[in-house]
Formats: structure tokens, sequence, C-alpha cells
């Protein structure tokens, strides 16, 4: 966090593609934990092990090329995306970029929910590093594939509108980016087990407030604080490895604004879910 602002390696966050079958694409069985694995990922980069976590994602490349599991080659290059960006490795991040979306044809993933995710995930890392118009494009290939997609799961649509609204932001197009933050929240209110996403939310709307002219906008930011609070008190919540890197990721935005006590409460959550896992 700069400035009191979220950062976007702060909070966008890589989705695990699902494991679409399309027909005729053979498959062999050693195929990699892809759920362990996120689970694991999701724990070592909430304590802040990167090394660890690096070491974890090439074993499994490894063992995914060696068992000529392609599902699981893709999911690993996809989390590499995420992972880079949040280390702030360009180079690694845009590499996994071109190897993962090199294989969405090849997987028949270019109509799927899967080839949406790879897409979603790189723009985040080219908006992380300062090429907004370029993830725009990327989002865009994903929202073509939503568009066409019946039932689509509410909360990737969320994440859609949230992380286009984190690219607009970086244009400095407030209005259009307030607009997607909002259609995020409309599409998450009903949806049960968001709470952390509808938090992290209303906090990126806080960096709007801040640069508008709103003379109430003291009054707002304390709102948006509260309700983001409500979200990561919610007795539903799994206090798990995910929740842990939310909270987190929402400490420093809570520290600027002065919300001592509350900090305090979040890092004692971390640290119990730490010493559980």
């Amino acid at each position: 966090m700069t400035n009191g602002k979220l950062r976007p390696e702060d909070y966008m966050e890589p989705e695990c593609p699902l494991c679409d079958k399309p027909v005729g694409y053979r498959q062999k069985k050693d195929m990699i934990p892809q759920q362990r694995i996120s689970q694991k990922l999701d724990e070592m980069m909430g304590a802040k092990d990167h090394a660890g976590a690096e070491r974890m994602l090439k074993y499994w490349l490894n063992e995914a090329t060696a068992n000529g599991d392609d599902q699981g080659k893709f999911m690993i290059y996809n989390e590499m995306m995420g992972f880079y960006r949040k280390v702030s490795d360009k180079n690694n991040a845009y590499d996994s970029i071109s190897k993962a979306c090199s294989m969405i044809p090849m997987l028949g993933y270019s109509a799927s929910v899967s080839g949406a995710t790879c897409y979603i995930n790189a723009a985040t890392v080219y908006t992380s590093f300062g090429e907004p118009e370029l993830a725009l494009e990327y989002f865009g290939r994903a929202e073509k594939i939503y568009t066409g997609i019946e039932n689509l799961d509410p909360i990737k649509l969320a994440g859609l509108y949230n992380n286009m609204a984190t690219a607009y932001c970086s244009m400095n197009e407030s209005s259009r980016a307030w607009e997607l933050f909002s259609k995020a929240l409309d599409t998450l209110k009903d949806c049960r087990g968001s709470e952390p996403e509808q938090a992290i939310t209303y906090l990126n709307m806080i960096d709007i407030i801040m640069d508008g002219d709103d003379k109430e906008k003291e009054v707002r930011i304390a709102e948006h604080l509260s309700r983001a609070q409500e979200l990561l008190d919610s007795e539903s919540v799994p206090h798990d490895g995910y929740y842990a890197f939310v909270c987190d990721k929402c400490i420093s935005i809570y520290e600027y604004f002065g919300w001592f006590r509350y900090v305090k409460q979040l890092k004692e959550r971390i640290a119990s879910i730490n010493e559980r896992t």
C-alpha cells in the first residue's frame, strides 16, 4: 500500500482454472492435486513464505510435465502469474502469461471458464505492471467468453468487474471504475461465502473517494471501512489460509486510517490461522 491506497498486487488474486475436459481430449491419469496445491499456496502466501511458494510451484510444474498432465501445467502457469506479480517479478510473470495462453486452444478452453480465467489472470498482471490498455484487451477476451456461458458463477463475474475497475483506476477513469466496483458488489450481495471479496471491493472504492472532491469524503471513507469490517467479521467466513491472506492485505489501509484496535484483531486472526497450518 502506498499513501493509504491498496496496490493491485495487494488484492488481485489469480483464480484456479477449472479442469474442463473437452470432447476428444485425452489426459493421462497421473494428475497433480490442483486443489491441494492451491490451498497450500494460499497458506504459504499468507505466511509470506515466498521462497517456499516458488519452490512448490516449480516442483509441481516439473511433476505435471513429467506425467503429461497438461491441465496441471496450465493450472500451475496461472498460479505462477499471480505469484510473480505479487513478488514484482515482471519477466517471469510475463513468461507465465505466454505459456498459459498458448495452451488455451490446445486444451479446448477458448470458450470455457478456464480460458476466461486465464485471460483475467493475465490482465491483472498487465495492470499491476502499468499496462492497463493491454490489460483491458485481455479482460475483453474474458468478458466475451463469459457472455456465452449460462449460469456463470457470480463470484467469477464479480472478479472480472473488480479487476477491470482496477485497470480503469490506473487510467484515471474513476467514474467507469466506480461503476464496475458497484456492479461487482451487486453481483456478490446474495452470494454465500463472498464476504472477503466484498470487503476488498469496499476498500478498493476508498481509493476513488480519496481522489475525489466530495465534501463528505471522510464520512464515506469511514462507511466503507466499517462495511468491510462487518464483512470480514462475518461468522460465516471460514478462517483459512485465504482469509489470512485477505486480512493481511487489509491491514495497511486500516493502519493508515488509524483503526489500530482492529488492526490488532486482524493480526491475531492471522497468527491463529498460521499456527494451525
